[in-house]
């Protein structure tokens, strides 16, 4: 709050609006959001901070998500409207439309699952992809401790299998919270972790989380998963790719 209150001047003069009043929304170990309101219009103030000493540096953070946010994507992000870098806060102006639980409420839990899963293969295909030679394996590894992970281990000869010929821009945190939904489909929001990684790494992302939540199957969603994202960007083998998902779905926690 102190630092917002240090910057109103210049965000309000960055929104055109003379006065905004402030709400706390969210806060985390890693940033804190707050609801900005004035003239009838919504934004979106997030700080980034160090507190969570497992998070990456807060200033690593904040510089992607403006990278990105400074950008013109193909799929639609919040439009940024203020940035300060030394004391790392992103304003964005709202994105109208509904949560997910919108979704999950009316039943509606796998349509919602297949709109961020087009999201996400549209801003896979928005940068160049970085080549790569090597397996699936190869990749995931690197986040598990391996040493006296039997299920993670049991996947080696799955994930062996499946090569792995790019890495993608990935967005990072696909959880179900940081995708909104209107007409025209679903909307990205939070890029602190995006970064080049196989393209994986989203898709599992997007699932983890749901399985408990919702009551759909792993296997039901990761089947929506893969054929929706197929439909914006090509997966050369999408039963292999399924395979591999909801392997990995049951034992990552990256």
């Amino acid at each position: 709050m102190a630092v917002l209150r240090e910057l109103a001047g210049d965000i309000t003069k960055a929104v055109g609006i003379n006065h905004l009043d402030v709400e706390p929304m969210a806060r985390s170990a890693s940033n804190m959001t707050m609801l900005l309101r004035g003239g009838g219009q919504v934004f979106f103030a997030k700080i980034y901070t160090d507190a969570d000493l497992n998070a990456l540096d807060a200033n690593l953070r904040y510089d992607r998500e403006k990278e990105i946010l400074s950008q013109r994507w193909p799929v639609p992000t919040p439009t940024m409207v203020y940035s300060a870098d030394v004391e790392r806060v992103i304003v964005t102006r709202e994105v109208p439309g509904h949560g997910f639980k919108h979704f999950m409420d009316e039943g509606r839990t796998l349509e919602a699952l297949g709109m961020m899963a087009r999201w996400i293969a549209g801003f896979h295909a928005s940068a160049d992809p970085q080549p790569r030679d090597e397996t699936l394996w190869d990749h995931f590894s690197q986040y598990e401790e391996l040493e006296g992970n039997a299920a993670f281990a049991d996947l080696r000869g799955l994930l062996q299998s499946v090569p792995l010929t790019e890495y993608v821009l990935t967005k990072g945190d696909c959880t179900a919270h940081n995708f909104k939904f209107n007409e025209n489909g679903a909307i990205g929001l939070d890029f602190e972790g995006a970064a080049y990684r196989a393209k994986e790494y989203d898709l599992v992302s997007m699932i983890r989380g749901l399985a408990s939540l919702t009551g759909e199957s792993i296997e039901a969603m990761t089947d929506v998963v893969v054929q929706q994202y197929a439909t914006v960007r090509d997966i050369d083998d999408q039963e292999a790719t399924k395979a591999a998902v909801r392997a990995l779905v049951e034992v990552t926690d990256y």
